[in-house]
């Protein structure tokens, strides 16, 4: 056997009779991308998949690197791109549906790899209408907004000092005694030692988006409150927020009413379905989920 070509042929024609002989559901190839490239293989891809598995019924996924894996694009039905981009303030990776045969595609599902789980996604595709289910906490966001939402983002907006903290983890406890499961996640150890005063659950991460995701992906409950990601904006810029919030609001609308509190929105409202700013203990300039502006009401 001579050539780079003729080595290709050969990987492929041990492929097929191994189809042949084991009729398998599924044929998994990884990776791709050196047989491609050494030549001569896209030609028999293309045979084996459109001549001779595909009529035995049997599914075949391959992978590639995001280079050559442009070049099949055309002969496969559904194409999706892993895509991991690292920063400094950690990795944030997510999974690109750019081709569904008879669906439709172009949207991205943020995910994080956890150990003894593998690979978990954060949020399912964006449903067309989003299932709301209210939560009441016995605080004044009852009043204020009916609650917290299930498949809703929420920001509690204030300066410090202001109540954010003792608002969340009462509402909270208040979700935990109704019978509710609620987390709170404390970054950089912001508000830990309050959410053990209120019996809370309470999970503490370091100042790496991966690790507030991941903890957001464990969460098993209806409700999950969110404190101190301002600290990572304040190292790390803006940027870090946007898409912290862009992936929370996919998540929540999974079905979890998450809460994330603020000293400022910096112009990223957009993305809250909920936003209850706080003053002296007291909620005012309230946007509830019909967008209403509510009035001042004492908490």
């Amino acid at each position: 056997m001579e050539g780079s070509t003729g080595w290709s042929r050969a990987v492929f024609n041990t492929l097929l009779k191994a189809v042949a002989r084991e009729r398998p559901e599924a044929l998994v190839i990884d990776s791709i991308t050196e047989i491609l490239a050494a030549g001569g293989g896209l030609d028999v891809l293309h045979n084996i998949l459109y001549r001779t598995v595909k009529p035995w019924g049997v599914d075949v996924f391959l992978t590639a690197e995001k280079e050559v894996a442009a070049k099949i694009t055309y002969v496969a039905d559904n194409v999706i791109e892993l895509v991991y981009e690292v920063y400094p303030y950690g990795a944030v990776r997510e999974v690109l549906v750019k081709k569904i045969r008879g669906g439709r595609a172009g949207y991205s599902l943020p995910y994080v790899i956890r150990e003894g789980k593998g690979l978990t996604f954060l949020a399912l595709e964006t449903p067309a209408k989003v299932r709301l289910e209210r939560l009441e906490t016995g605080t004044c966001l009852d009043e204020a907004v009916g609650g917290l939402y299930k498949g809703l983002l929420h920001a509690v907006v204030g300066s410090v000092g202001a109540g954010k903290t003792w608002l969340m983890l009462k509402a909270a406890k208040a979700l935990r005694e109704r019978g509710r499961r609620a987390l709170y996640i404390a970054v950089s150890g912001a508000g830990a030692a309050y959410a053990e005063q209120f019996g809370v659950d309470v999970v503490g991460v370091d100042l790496n988006v991966e690790e507030l995701l991941a903890a957001v992906a464990s969460a098993d409950g209806d409700a999950v409150f969110i404190r101190g990601l301002e600290a990572l904006t304040t190292l790390y810029g803006l940027a870090v927020a946007y898409t912290v919030l862009r992936i929370q609001l996919q998540t929540a609308r999974g079905g979890k009413a998450i809460v994330v509190s603020l000293r400022d929105l910096h112009n990223l409202d957009t993305l809250f379905d909920v936003v209850v700013n706080i003053e002296e203990k007291n909620a005012v300039d309230i946007r509830g989920p019909g967008g209403k502006i509510g009035e001042r009401i004492r908490c």
